[in-house]
Order: C-alpha cells, then sequence, then structure tokens
C-alpha cells in the first residue's frame, strides 16, 4: 500500500526540520573563535621593543641606556607613540607585571634584521620557569630557561 499524500508531508516536514537542526548545529561550532588577550607583560614588553626599534631606526644605534630610551620616547609626540603602537604609559612599559621588576634590556644593540635572533629584552624573573624575550627579529615570545639561554647570548 502506498503511503498517503499527508504522510509523504509529514515525513518531508520532518526531514527539513532535521536538516535545519543538524545545519544549526554545525553552523554554532564554526562560529568565529577570539582569541584571549594577550598578556600585560607580553603587551609591555613588545610596546618597549617597539620603542627600541623605532630608537634603532632614527638614530642608527641602539640606546646608550635606559634615561636614553626613556627621554626619547618621551620625545615622541602623542601621534608617533600610536602610530608606532607603543602607547601613552612609558613608565609601564619598563617593568614587568608579572614579577614587578624592570625588564632586563641589552642597550648598544644594532637591530640588525638579516643577523639571526638575539634577546634584546626579557624579563628579570618570569614565572613558572618561563620569560617573555623580546628578540631583535621583532616579536615577543614566552621562553622556557634553556630557549631564552640560547637568545641571550
Amino acid at each position: 500500500m502506498a503511503p498517503s499524500l499527508s504522510t509523504a508531508r509529514a515525513c518531508g516536514h520532518v526531514l527539513v526540520w532535521y536538516c535545519a537542526a543538524l545545519a544549526c548545529s554545525l553552523h554554532l561550532g564554526c562560529g568565529p573563535k577570539v582569541a584571549p588577550p594577550e598578556p600585560d607583560a607580553k603587551v609591555r614588553l613588545t610596546k618597549l621593543l617597539r620603542l627600541y626599534q623605532v630608537y634603532v631606526a632614527k638614530n642608527r644605534k641602539g640606546p646608550p641606556g635606559e634615561s636614553a630610551l626613556r627621554e626619547f620616547g618621551q620625545k615622541l609626540s602623542a601621534q608617533q607613540r600610536d602610530e608606532y603602537l607603543i602607547g601613552e604609559d612609558l613608565e609601564g612599559i619598563f617593568t614587568c607585571p608579572r614579577d614587578n621588576q624592570k625588564y632586563v634590556v641589552r642597550y648598544n644593540l644594532r637591530l640588525d634584521p638579516a643577523a639571526s635572533a638575539r634577546a634584546v629584552a626579557w624579563e628579570a624573573e618570569g614565572q613558572n620557569g618561563k620569560r617573555y624575550v623580546a628578540l631583535s627579529i621583532g616579536y615577543v615570545e614566552e621562553y622556557d630557561e634553556q630557549t631564552f639561554k640560547e637568545y641571550s647570548k
């Protein structure tokens, strides 16, 4: 016996609802993922590295010390600090919030993008056996002690 027209319609509606539910459940798992914000220790060290890079670009040599780098940063206009992604907190970028110590900075470095990566600045203590390290090639990463020693030679 052939199914009635109403039974066929009911099956069709069930199939449509099933497909819609499946599509919705697949869509929910494929939505855009929002990355968690970067830790403040990494953000500050990145800004310090950018300030160092701008100093080198303008002076063709690394800053001789912290006071020269601070003074250079203070002489930049608010617009320049914004364009270079340094921000307004020139005091805060020299101190790590994780260990409450000043970042260790290698002064007098000339940053050569063609040279191998070297540590420019890093957390004095870090946390859980790791520390954030600003590299001469322009980025900041968290490394264990062994990797840090390789970059800080």
